[in-house]
């Protein structure tokens, strides 16, 4: 359900993602906050996002960047992100603000992302606020579950790889 932003009325609404992954908390976490990692699971499937465009200041007040590359016709997608909260291993508090122009995802966003120990594995929820209710956000909700698929392939090889098994 849609809220109405008091600052110029424009309806904002939210949505909210919990997976469980096979993976540690410490693991699940390093995922979301180690640029080599980001870059390899971070936006939905047929979207790369090159180590070269990732850089991260994992800190309160820290800024993220990075450039998602659509595989089939090689449109960008640039995304800053602001740290706004970091208690690691439990929590991280974003604000994302995506540039503005045709496709483009618009406003500003609120992104909370909580990992909850559940023994070895471990379970995330990760909710967007604050969000701009137009056509061109339409689709953040399933592009992230995307992302979240790609997340739980790429910590079943890190799992493996950490646990000394084959590469």
């Amino acid at each position: 359900m849609a809220e109405t932003s008091a600052a110029n009325g424009t309806p904002i609404g939210g949505f909210t993602i919990t997976r469980v992954f096979e993976a540690p908390r410490d693991l699940v976490f390093r995922a979301w906050t180690d640029p080599r990692q980001i870059a390899q699971w971070f936006g939905p499937v047929g979207v790369t996002t090159p180590l070269s465009t990732v850089s991260m200041d994992v800190r309160p007040g820290g800024v993220w960047q990075l450039r998602m590359i659509d595989d089939a016709d090689g449109a960008q997608y640039p995304v800053t992100f602001t740290c706004r909260e970091v208690v690691e291993p439990e929590r991280l508090v974003l604000s994302a603000r995506a540039p503005t122009g045709p496709g483009a995802v618009t406003g500003e966003a609120l992104l909370t992302v909580t990992f909850a120990e559940l023994g070895d594995r471990t379970e995330m929820t990760f909710h967007v606020s604050g969000l701009a209710v137009s056509k061109e956000n339409a689709g953040l909700e399933s592009g992230w579950s995307s992302s979240f698929e790609r997340l739980a392939e790429h910590l079943t090889q890190v799992t493996i790889t950490s646990s000394g098994a084959a590469r």
